[in-house]
């Protein structure tokens, strides 16, 4: 079980009592907008936290002040370089009620801190829609430097068309 905490938030493993909370913002168009889903109904959001509860690379961000939770925070360990060592990449969500607060960056530093410091990883990479600007912000707030900007798919239409964007890919090396 993981626990990590900075001046305002704990950053902890999920619940499946934390479906409610996440449902409010994952079920909006305003989050899912630049992300890879749709907006998300409450048994997928069930679906995932369950798997997720289990993850230590997964965590829910939650006030310290009121044990509110407010957003996602988290990597996945991608796959191998060429030279055999794992890829790391970040990603965030956050409820809108608390968008423009510090608390995306405040959580995602502390991400970043514990994958070199505790994990002992070389790089991350980090990637956004190009119109989330917000995103791209954050991103180079945090000392992430721009690679490239490529055409990718993120997510299918209704018919299982891929629907393309220009994706800006950063990293932060160690």
């Amino acid at each position: 079980m993981i626990k990590l905490e900075t001046e305002r938030l704990i950053l902890r493993n999920y619940t499946m009592d934390d479906v409610p909370a996440v449902h409010e913002y994952v079920s909006s168009e305003e989050v899912s907008r630049y992300e890879d889903f749709w907006p998300l109904t409450v048994k997928e959001v069930a679906e995932g936290l369950s798997e997720w509860k289990d993850m230590d690379n997964r965590m829910a961000v939650v006030l310290k002040q009121t044990g509110e939770l407010i957003g996602s925070v988290g990597y996945w360990d991608d796959e191998e370089d060429e030279n055999g060592e794992t890829e790391y990449s970040i990603d965030f969500d956050f409820n809108p009620r608390f968008w423009h607060k510090g608390y995306a960056f405040e959580a995602a530093k502390e991400v970043v801190r514990h994958l070199m410091e505790d994990l002992h990883v070389k790089e991350i990479w980090g990637d956004c829609d190009e119109r989330n600007t917000a995103s791209s912000k954050l991103l180079e707030r945090l000392g992430f430097q721009l690679i490239e900007t490529v055409d990718d798919s993120y997510k299918e239409d209704a018919d299982g068309n891929p629907i393309m964007i220009r994706s800006r890919v950063y990293k932060l090396t160690a």
